[in-house]
């Protein structure tokens, strides 16, 4: 494979017109990543909002689409994606700073065909996402071209990985996807499954603040720090800034039913006086259901805590909205997360509530596969970012 799309032949669509990849703005980037996904029924989150104030943030060099148009683009040096904005993750990045390279005189006939992301975590890990084209355009080569743009973007550094698909595994094997760290499965149920059928008591004590240790993602005692060593730990993903954006992302939300929890120890402490993290994790509202990602444990008793927790507080939140007119549309309260079928606590915890697996995909690396621990994972943050 090249590394220069410069270096392959010009790709034109069949009516003539030419295929060029650009940059998205900021807001591009939330109205066709979120729209795309929305219609490909991939169940994106409420109103593009994770996109708008956390994806886009985490590389907003990462973000592209290939559009059709009758006029080829003149190659810039700017085009070239060895950029300087190699790592991602290190800076406190303003999106809105980050002007797109898309032409602004675009003509009538120029056509959005493919979208793909590919963001960059520090100096040697990256994460393909978003990976669509439109389907009267699919099998004609537009999108291979521009997830080789997305690859270029990702640079050479070890790790490069995505969640796969499964009728795309052979493709992406082809393209050096070749390692692999597990097969997710994507589970969903009721929220009453768990506070009324098979998790009463601990949702009774839960109502009720019993439960030590268990404290909302916003307590002050919650370490942020050991909460990005924790997804590093369990996932291998090294994304210290999108950690803490995400916990932010979820933190003091209630209003918009977002929500993090955390299971704190009641007699380990790290040297800086913060209890030792035993597990967190977020929800948030889908198009569909809710989604719980990542719900990161050190056992399954501190993720039946972390589960059922959100579990109530969505029902607390779905309560409060019936008595006001000013709070945005729920969806159902229906809860879906995507979780390796290697860990086998999970799989035994979920077939027992009757969640059922919905959606497999496979999670795949190019370059070396990161070490983990499988068995911390409940949940992975999202398939889109990792």
């Amino acid at each position: 494979m090249s590394n220069s799309t410069a270096a392959r032949a010009e790709i034109k669509s069949k009516d003539g017109r030419h295929f060029v990849f650009d940059r998205c703005t900021h807001q591009q980037a939330v109205d066709t990543f979120y729209g795309w996904s929305r219609q490909e029924q991939w169940n994106p989150g409420a109103k593009g909002e994770e996109i708008r104030h956390v994806f886009y943030r985490a590389d907003p060099q990462g973000f592209f689409f290939g559009k059709l148009t009758s006029k080829p683009r003149p190659k810039r040096d700017s085009d070239s994606s060895s950029d300087s904005s190699s790592d991602s993750d290190s800076q406190n990045t303003d999106p809105s700073s980050h002007s797109s390279s898309v032409a602004d005189d675009n003509d009538g006939d120029d056509e959005i065909v493919s979208i793909v992301s590919s963001v960059r975590y520090g100096d040697d890990q990256a994460w393909i996402g978003y990976y669509i084209v439109s389907p009267k355009y699919r099998g004609q080569g537009l999108g291979l071209e521009g997830f080789h743009k997305a690859l270029e973007h990702a640079g050479h550094g070890s790790h490069v990985g995505l969640d796969g698909v499964m009728a795309q595994v052979e493709n992406y094997k082809k393209s050096g996807f070749i390692h692999i760290s597990w097969q997710n499965e994507r589970r969903q149920g009721f929220a009453k499954d768990l506070t009324e059928n098979h998790e009463r008591d601990l949702a009774d004590q839960i109502r009720r603040s019993e439960i030590p240790g268990l404290v909302d993602l916003s307590d002050d005692q919650v370490d942020l720090e050991q909460l990005c060593e924790l997804e590093e730990k369990y996932t291998g993903l090294k994304r210290p800034q999108f950690v803490k954006d995400w916990v932010k992302f979820h933190t003091n939300h209630a209003d918009k039913h977002r929500f993090g929890a955390a299971v704190l120890s009641t007699d380990q402490k790290k040297e800086n006086g913060k209890p030792v993290v035993l597990g967190y994790a977020c929800l948030r509202p889908a198009e569909t259901s809710y989604r719980l990602g990542p719900l990161y444990a050190a056992n399954i008793e501190a993720a039946k805590q972390l589960l059922v927790k959100l579990a109530v507080e969505v029902e607390l939140a779905d309560a409060d909205q019936q008595k006001s007119s000013t709070l945005p549309d729920r969806p159902p309260l229906l809860i879906a997360l995507d979780m390796p079928n290697s860990n086998q606590e999970a799989v035994k915890f979920f077939d027992g509530i009757g969640w059922k697996d919905t959606f497999p995909s496979l999670r795949m690396w190019r370059g070396k596969r990161p070490e983990h621990d499988v068995n911390g994972v409940f949940a992975v943050s999202t398939l889109e970012m990792g």
